[in-house]
């Protein structure tokens, strides 16, 4: 290893345990969080290098979080809006920190933190499975939901999200070290799809639905665009998965009456109905309701958790409405909503364009990951909570081009 200043190592190490952060609690993420940020400007300080702020990215961040401040003068409760407000900035200069800290010139750093992400993504595999068998995990946690795996998370129902966010990252890490340092023959690209395969059966068995859809989505686009032939291997992987689906759905009264008789049956049946009546679909109804009482800058920032209790709403209790669209359109109305469409449309069209060009694998998996983690209608977490907002903005800074 080259030789590296202490404050550059600092920042690696607490990168490399991020998921294991994520693991611990948001609590210790945000922790990492603040001590990134303020790693990454004291690096920018220390070698005066505060220019590599000066780029297109950082800016449509600062004209988010201002859109943001601004939106505090319309806020229905200003003093619950502004600590989310203001909080955004670590977000800002975490994705900058991670960035930076990523792509810093000797390599080898960016291989360690890939290698700790890939360790910590496997043990926390391995326990998931342990867990479906057993019913606790290797340390004796108990998932209090039937049929919903929880890890090392505890009480909370967050492990599928953790997956969905890492997975394909670690794949492309196996990708890297099985098929491109060695020969690309069948026997390694099969190794490989096993490690696909694997992944996916677990994101199955973990029980949440949502995040499964979405991680079944972005294997398929990245499986299309990193290999575009092999097709046998892909047919193969495709039929097996199919197949151990089956069988785990078949075997499993929870997870069948989970998986096909309240979601899939009914989905196919009526997917509006099947919406629109589900528990979601009931916290959509009142974002809507909520954007259309406050169309142009919502109730602001951490409010739906307070106005959702009015009568209007039929006190239907909630911290957010369980979806990344109508959360924004309720607390930030029509120019949050339009900001931050604006930004991600202009940030993934530049990496878009930045992958077909590199061809960088890691850059792809923060593209997919973005993208998936915005379609719309499909349940999520919170967009602006420590846990959520944390998993979200460390891939969308591994999707930013590396060159300003």
């Amino acid at each position: 290893m080259q030789k590296n200043n202490v404050v550059e190592l600092a920042a690696v190490v607490l990168i490399s345990i991020l998921p294991l952060a994520f693991v611990v609690g948001s609590g210790f993420v945000n922790l990492l969080v603040v001590l990134l940020d303020f790693l990454f400007l004291y690096e920018l300080l220390k070698k005066k290098k505060i220019n590599y702020l000066n780029n297109k990215y950082f800016y449509s961040f600062i004209c988010i979080w201002i859109i943001l401040l601004f939106s505090l003068f319309f806020s229905s409760n200003p003093l619950n809006s502004t600590s989310r407000a203001l909080g955004f900035v670590r977000f800002i200069f975490f994705v900058f920190s991670i960035r930076y800290f990523f792509n810093l010139e000797n390599n080898n750093l960016q291989k360690k933190i890939i290698n700790s992400w890939t360790l910590i993504f496997i043990v926390v595999s391995l326990d998931l499975v342990y867990e479906y068998i057993f019913g606790i995990n290797i340390i004796g946690i108990k998932s209090p939901m039937y049929g919903r795996l929880v890890s090392f998370l505890g009480d909370e129902l967050k492990i599928g999200s953790f997956y969905f966010s890492f997975i394909a990252l670690i794949l492309s890490n196996i990708y890297y070290v099985i098929v491109i340092k060695n020969k690309s023959n069948y026997l390694n690209l099969a190794i490989f799809y096993i490690f696909i395969f694997s992944f996916l059966i677990i994101s199955y068995m973990i029980g949440e639905r949502s995040n499964f859809i979405k991680v079944l989505i972005l294997i398929a686009f990245f499986i299309f665009f990193h290999q575009k032939k092999k097709y046998l291997i892909k047919i193969s992987l495709i039929v097996l998965s199919v197949s151990v689906i089956y069988f785990v759905t078949t075997f499993n009264e929870h997870i069948k009456h989970r998986a096909w008789t309240t979601f899939l049956k009914p989905v196919i049946n009526n997917p509006i109905n099947a919406i629109a009546s589900s528990q979601y679909g009931l916290l959509y109804e009142v974002g809507i309701k909520m954007y259309n009482n406050n169309k142009v800058f919502g109730v602001g920032l951490k409010n739906f958790r307070e106005e959702i209790f009015k009568d209007e709403y039929n006190n239907a209790g909630s911290n957010h409405p369980h979806q990344f669209h109508f959360e924004i359109l309720a607390e930030l109305g029509l120019i949050g909503y339009l900001s931050f469409f604006i930004f991600f449309l202009f940030n993934l069209y530049l990496s878009i364009r930045n992958y077909f060009k590199e061809k960088n694998l890691f850059n792809l998996s923060g593209t997919l990951f973005v993208l998936c983690s915005l379609i719309p209608l499909l349940p999520s977490g919170s967009f602006f909570t420590t846990f959520g907002a944390a998993l979200f903005w460390l891939n969308f800074a591994i999707m930013l081009p590396k060159d300003n």
